[in-house]
Formats: C-alpha cells, structure tokens, sequence
C-alpha cells in the first residue's frame, strides 16, 4: 500500500525530524528546503510511514498537547528503575526537548492556525527546559563514571495536560 502525503501534511504532524532522518537522508539541506517549499505531494511505503510514526498520528494545531504526549511516550521507554522509583537520565530528557523544535523547520511557512499552535509550543518548551533545569536531580556512580537522573514522576507534573 502507498500513502500519499505532502510535506506540510508531515510537518503538521510533528513528524518532519523523523522523516528527514530516515527517508531523506540522502538529501543536502538546500534540497530538503526545495521540497518543503514545493510541498509536492510524495507516495510513501506503508513501512516508511511506520517507521516515522504517520500511522498512528491524528493530526491537531494543539502543539502543546502533542509535546506532552511525546514526552510521556519518552518517559515510558527510556526510564530506569533506581530504587524503586522511576527515573530518566537527565541529558537525555535535556535533549530530548531542546531538539523537539527540530520537528518545525525554519524554512516551513505554516498557516495562521498551525503558526499560533507552533508559538505556543515554542514558548511551553522554553518553560518546560528551565522547569527541568530547577528539578533536584540524583547522582549514580556507574564504574568510572557519575550519571545525573531526574524522577519521571517530576517532570510529568511540569507538563500541562
């Protein structure tokens, strides 16, 4: 089965880093912006949209709410149990937000609805990234070296759901 879909459709759909990375690859940047900007649509393979996560995404301007189900996603497969407790290393979670802006590229020009949804998401991530910077943290020494943790349990309550 093909799936037909533009760029703007992947972009809305907070899926543009993924598709960049695994159906674009080959690509340059200058091209990249070319195809964003001519918004064609492209046939994609039932096992591309799966691997990019088309297949299981509704698509909404509620950016935020997105943001937040992602990060729960996250939480949910990246967590450790350290006594008892859940928790997340916290340079993977730091990277995690600071690189979720990456699903919006630049050279996108959305519509009025979708670029509201989009500045509403860019400052909830600015406060979300100086939340988790006050969040108290817990050291684990692994052999050699010191791993920062973060409770999962404390970042799910900065988000606003």
């Amino acid at each position: 089965m093909q799936i037909i879909v533009t760029p703007n459709d992947i972009i809305q759909r907070c899926l543009w880093d993924k598709y960049k990375k695994f159906c674009l690859y080959e690509k340059d940047e200058k091209e990249i912006e070319k195809v964003v900007e001519n918004n064609k649509p492209v046939s994609l393979s039932e096992n591309d949209a799966y691997v990019i996560g088309l297949l299981k995404v509704i698509e909404t301007d509620n950016f935020v709410h997105r943001f937040n189900e992602d990060i729960i996603d996250y939480l949910q497969i990246k967590s450790s149990i350290i006594n008892d407790e859940l928790y997340i290393n916290k340079s993977s979670i730091t990277k995690f937000v600071s690189l979720y802006l990456d699903k919006f590229p630049s050279y996108y020009k959305p519509n009025l609805t979708y670029k509201k949804g989009i500045d509403e998401l860019v400052d909830y991530v600015t406060i979300i990234k100086t939340n988790i910077e006050s969040l108290e943290t817990i050291t684990i020494k692994n052999k050699e070296k010191f791993f920062t943790y973060l409770s999962s349990k404390d970042i799910k309550k900065l988000l606003t759901l």
